[in-house]
């Protein structure tokens, strides 16, 4: 399902399984494994796995804008849930720090949007969206629709992830425990 080309309704609905089984796949090695986000992690890089054209013959599939829309959707259903007047109430305690923490990471983003925009010639959309706090299907879903590099998107949040799940946490855990 390459970008302006017509696609038989069979060859996208093989695309759409080929990316599913991917992500089901290494998402569920890593969650039984034990990782951090296991499955968020692991169904990013099974999708990102079975996508790649590894012969000239193979073409990227994608997600039509419903299933996108369904997917986001479940992962705000998911947060959601667990957002309840006990949670605010025991965030409201640490606001302070949380606001300082807040305004730390926008310096820190500025600085990594200019490293990436001077250094690297990334555009601006791509390059703030690239650094965004937030979730990888969110923010990759509006660099598609803004027109951003998402392979540039991607890496960046995913090296970012990667770094805090598989590096930061457990340096912290050793700190803390």
């Amino acid at each position: 399902m390459a970008t302006g080309d017509e696609t038989s309704r069979p060859t996208q609905l093989l695309g759409i399984g080929k990316l599913l089984l991917g992500g089901l796949s290494v998402g569920s090695v890593l969650e039984l494994l034990g990782v951090p986000a296991g499955m968020l992690i692991g169904s990013v890089v099974g999708a990102a796995l079975v996508n790649q054209p590894w012969t000239r013959r193979m073409k990227p599939a994608s997600l039509p804008i419903v299933l996108r829309q369904i997917g986001l959707t479940t992962v705000g259903l998911a947060a959601g849930v667990l957002l309840t007047l006990d949670s605010l109430l025991s965030t409201a305690v640490i606001a302070l720090p949380v606001v300082l923490a807040y305004l730390a990471l926008t310096a820190l983003n500025l600085v990594f949007i200019t490293v990436l925009m001077i250094r690297y010639q990334v555009d601006p959309v791509t390059a703030v969206l690239a650094v965004t706090p937030g979730g990888l299907a969110e923010v990759t879903t509006i660099a598609i629709d803004k027109g951003a590099q998402v392979g540039v998107v991607l890496s960046v949040h995913a090296v970012r992830l990667f770094s805090l799940v598989l590096v930061i946490l457990p340096i912290l855990l050793l700190v803390l425990s």
